[in-house]
Order: C-alpha cells, then sequence, then structure tokens
C-alpha cells in the first residue's frame, strides 16, 4: 500500500519499527544505509498530535528504471534482514523488510508517499486516464438507445488482438517503471521461498498467507538464474499482468452468451486498459489483479451451480488475501438459498480440502494452530479509521486516526463493525428477494463496496475487485446502470491509487484529491443500493440467456 500522508510516532502506531531474530551486523547494515537515505526526521504534525516518520521514504526507490527495485532487494539478502514490525490492516502483511521501514505488498504502507516509481510517468499516465474516461462517457451515452453493430468476420482476430495490444503494453512499460517498495518485499520473499519453500515461514519473516507464495516461489527459481535475474521487476509483476488479461477474457467469454458481440468486444477493452487496472498491475506492481481474478471466477461458478469448486476458488482467495472473507457472505447465502445438504458438504469439503493442500508444505516445524496466528496477527496491525481508504471515515477527517477514537457515542472500530453487519444484513435481505443465485455479483459488489466505503482498517486498494464485479453484474442482471457503476467505482479505484502511488506531500492530509473521491465513493454506494433495491425485485433478475446474436441493446431489460 502506499505511505500515508501522516504517520503517527513510534511509540503511537503498530509499525513500530520492530527487528526480528536475525543476523546483528546485517540488521545493523541495513537500518544504517536507511537512515543515511532518510534523514530528514520526523515532521511533526500539530494538528494531530501525530508525527510523519520520514524513514519509510527510500529515495533509491524513486528512480525511473524498475532494475534499481532489484538492486535494492538484493541487499537484503534471500531471507531478509528483519521483519518490518506489524504496520498492516486487517487483510495485510508485514514482511521480511530488511529493517527498511516499508510495508509489505500485502496491503499496507509501503515506504512512504514516496515509496513509488519516479513521478515522471505520473503526466501521461493522468492524460491516459483522462482520455479513457472521457471515451467511457461518449460511449456510455451515445450507445445508450442504440445497436452495437459490429462484424462478426474474424472476431477472434479482434479479440486476440485487442487482448494482445493490452498484454504487451504492460510488459513494455513494465522494465521502465520502478514501481513501489512492495516489489522489493515480492522479491525478497521470492527468493526466501526459492531456497527453501517449506522453511519460507520458520527461515524468513513474512507473515503473508501461503497461496501466492507458490507463485512467488516459481518467479524465484526463474528469478535467481543469469538469464532472468535482470528481469525480476518484471517477472514479478508477469503473473497479475497475465490475471488483467485472463479476467478480460473471462468477461468476454460470459458476455458472448448473454450480450451481443460488439458489447462483448467493447467489456474486454474496457477492463483490458482501464486505468485503474493499469496502474494496479504494471506501475505499483501488487496482487490484486490476481485475487480479483480469483473472486470473478468464484462468482461465475456460483451462478453455474458449480458450488464445490466455487468454494474451492474462495478459499484459495482467502489463503492470498485475507480480505477475501468479505465475500464468504456469498456463498453463504447460496448455500442457504439452495436448502440442500449436498452443496453444503461440497463446499465444506473442498474447503477442507484446499486449505491443507494449500498449508502442508508449510506446516513442517510450525504449532497446529500456526495458520489461525498468522491471521490472527494481521487484525491489529493497523487500528486506523482509514488507511489511505477514500472512504466516508476519509471524508469526514478519520484518514490515520486511531481506530479507538471515539466518533459521536461509539469508537471508529465499532462503527465500522456496525457498518459490516448492516451491510452483510442488506446484501443477504437483497439476495434472498431476488431468489436467483444471477445475483451473485451484486451481492458481491455491495459487500465490498459497503465494507470499503463503511468500515475501518480499510486501505487503498481493497476497492479494486469492484469493477471488475460492476461488469459481471451487468452480465446477470442486464441493468445498464451497473455499467455506470463500473465506469464511477473504476474512476475512484484509480483517483485513489493515483494519489497515494504519485503524491509526494506527507502534509496533505486532507486534499481535495481525498475529499471529492471519498464524497464520489459514498454517492456511488449510494446509488449501487438504489439499483440493487431494483434489481433484486424476482422479475428483474434474469434466467441464463442462449447465446447471443450479432446485435444486443444495451438497455435494461
Amino acid at each position: 500500500m502506499g505511505g500515508p500522508r501522516q504517520r503517527p510516532s513510534d511509540g503511537q502506531t503498530a509499525g513500530n519499527r520492530r527487528i526480528g531474530s536475525v543476523g546483528q551486523g546485517q540488521q545493523n547494515s541495513s537500518l544504517a544505509s536507511t537512515d543515511a537515505a532518510n534523514s530528514s526526521g520526523s515532521k511533526n504534525q500539530g494538528t494531530t498530535g501525530q508525527t510523519t516518520n520520514s524513514t519509510t521514504e527510500n529515495p533509491s526507490i524513486s528512480g525511473d528504471q524498475g532494475t534499481e527495485v532489484a538492486n535494492d532487494a538484493s541487499a537484503t539478502g534471500g531471507n531478509g534482514a528483519a521483519r518490518d514490525g506489524r504496520h498492516r490492516g486487517p487483510g495485510s502483511m508485514s514482511g521480511n523488510g530488511a529493517g527498511m521501514g516499508m510495508g509489505g505488498p500485502g496491503g499496507g504502507m509501503g515506504g512512504g508517499r514516496n515509496g513509488n516509481s519516479s513521478s515522471a510517468y505520473a503526466t501521461p499516465l493522468a492524460i491516459f486516464a483522462a482520455l479513457f474516461f472521457g471515451v467511457f462517457v461518449f460511449v456510455a451515452y451515445r450507445f445508450r438507445a442504440q445497436e452495437w453493430k459490429l462484424g462478426e468476420r474474424n472476431r477472434g482476430l479482434m479479440l486476440w488482438t485487442v487482448l494482445g495490444a493490452g498484454f504487451f503494453l504492460r510488459m513494455a512499460i513494465a522494465p521502465w517503471i520502478s514501481g513501489h517498495m512492495d516489489l522489493m518485499l515480492f522479491r525478497n520473499w521470492a527468493t526466501t521461498a526459492a531456497d527453501s519453500l517449506s522453511g519460507f515461514y520458520t527461515n524468513g519473516s513474512s507473515d503473508y498467507p501461503p497461496f501466492y507464495i507458490y507463485i512467488l516461489y516459481v518467479i524465484g527459481k526463474i528469478g535467481t538464474t543469469d538469464a532472468f535475474s535482470p528481469y525480476m521487476p518484471v517477472l514479478l509483476r508477469l503473473p497479475n499482468i497475465l490475471a488483467d488479461i485472463v479476467t478480460a477474457y473471462m468477461l468476454y467469454r460470459l458476455a458472448s452468451k448473454r450480450v451481443g458481440y460488439g458489447v462483448s468486444l467493447g467489456l474486454a477493452i474496457f477492463y483490458v486498459f482501464n486505468p485503474a487496472v493499469f496502474i494496479n498491475s504494471t506501475f505499483w506492481g501488487q496482487v490484486d489483479s490476481f485475487f480479483t481474478m480469483l473472486i470473478v471466477g468464484m462468482i461465475v461458478l456460483l451462478v453455474e451451480n458449480r458450488i464445490g469448486w466455487s468454494a474451492v476458488l474462495f478459499t484459495i482467495a482467502v489463503l492470498m488475501k485475507p480480505q477475501g472473507i468479505i465475500y464468504g457472505p456469498v456463498l453463504f447465502f447460496e448455500l442457504l438459498r439452495q436448502r440442500k445438504i449436498q452443496p453444503w458438504l461440497l463446499s465444506i469439503g473442498g474447503a477442507v480440502v484446499t486449505t491443507i493442500l494449500v498449508i502442508l508444505p508449510f506446516s513442517w516445524g510450525q504449532e497446529p494452530l500456526w495458520l489461525l496466528d498468522l491471521y490472527k496477527g494481521t487484525v491489529g496491525e493497523y487500528p486506523y479509521a482509514s488507511v489511505n481508504a477514500y472512504n466516508f471515515f476519509a471524508l469526514i477527517g478519520g484518514n490515520y486516526t486511531q481506530d479507538t477514537t471515539t466518533l459521536f457515542v461509539f469508537s471508529y472500530h465499532t462503527w465500522g463493525m456496525i457498518c459490516i453487519v448492516l451491510v452483510t444484513l442488506f446484501t443477504g435481505w437483497m439476495y434472498f428477494r431476488s431468489r436467483k443465485p444471477q445475483f451473485a455479483a451484486a451481492a458481491a459488489l455491495v459487500l465490498i463496496a459497503g465494507v470499503f466505503t463503511f468500515a475501518s482498517s480499510m486501505h487503498e486498494r481493497y476497492l479494486f475487485p469492484a469493477a471488475a464485479l460492476a461488469v459481471l453484474a451487468y452480465l446477470y442482471l442486464r441493468d445498464r446502470r451497473f455499467l455506470w457503476l463500473a465506469g464511477g467505482f473504476s474512476l475512484t479505484i484509480f483517483l485513489n491509487t493515483f494519489d497515494i502511488f504519485y503524491s509526494s506531500n506527507s502534509q496533505d492530509h486532507y486534499g481535495i484529491i481525498l475529499c471529492v473521491t471519498s464524497l464520489l465513493n459514498v454517492l456511488l454506494f449510494g446509488y449501487l443500493v438504489k439499483v440493487v433495491w431494483d434489481c433484486s425485485r424476482p422479475a428483474t433478475v434474469q434466467a441464463p440467456l442462449p447465446k447471443a446474436t450479432n446485435i444486443a441493446p444495451l438497455s435494461v431489460e
């Protein structure tokens, strides 16, 4: 996650630098190099009684070349010199930071507001985003009551041209973007896993969940060879770049069965070239694209009544990122709706078998409940109302405010838990009201948008799956308003990520982008509630449609 606008002092935050049990010489060397590169000290924020610890801002990461991250990371050693304390929110992990004072890739803070790529690329990216959203609005209005007519000749060629262009564009840009400090930790973990997969947790100090460690293991094995070592920053991005393309392809395939070819291709283009998607996997170098691919697959399988496999993908998602549990109620609601014992057995069996297979290689030499302890250790890592998530709490000034602070009657944390319960109850009500599994995508969208907007300890990238889920909801419910929601959430996801990734003003605690984006997210959720209320009426939920012809309108059906 991007660095905070305002960092609490070392005595106040759970992100205090706690050096792990490692060789003292390596530890001191790493800390010394960090201190030398970060001599600006702490900036006192008088209005909040907190300080901004600039040791999280590592200038060595802000160069133009992606290889700089690789070079910096290589200095930390395979196993990592130290643990980066616990400055993570729920669903986020600290890791082998070598005492560098940076958050881990799971969604934590990273190297402060400057733990990112060179700002030289901010302007082209902003221009691209403005053009993209401008074209989106034009197309949405231009074709709102018309048919999309595209010849079906060479339709396969057109699809693969779009997907190929998206892939190669990402691969061409990736080597020139140094990315976030998270890439340094990913490289560190990949090297640790490649040295000893079974000893990853016992030899290292990462508390990242186990599934993605397999991906890093493969990258580590490839990246440690002489031929591929210089391309390690690109290899670390590759799984998520591929996930972007796979998700776009899944949306296209589903759309081709339900709407016309023109709309199907348009949705693929929308996702492949979406700036919110682009900045995450290619610029930041994060894993939200891979996570979103799992969630989209889970929802598609659930709607197709392949509930056992849906439970498998859900379990993998949770074993990759703990915030995957947000989507658990969707599976639970469908199991209740079916009122059969077999789906329950399939789901429980799939989840148990998947969990055992994933964690078994890491369990040697560990306590029996080591995985539970791993997840419990993340709960209090970022006890703030908002952790750079531009949501309701950020809008009212709660960004990096302790979640124990009283807001009216209750604390931020208590209000957040109340909102999670209310959002879940509302989602269940709408799901059972709809009486159809096709409502699953809309339910998942309500859950992630509601929890992100009104719960505490949210990070800026937690909303990322909303763009794909909104498209998915349109395809199942055939309500064109979900396309507007897809565009709206894409805009707020991009603005939030862009501001955290590129902004270097650590004192800009309550800026215009934060206010506008937070307000938009609140308004979008309110609009989503209205749309879902309308669509939950049984007559509005579409049954699976036969394969569409070449022409299909974009209107509400």
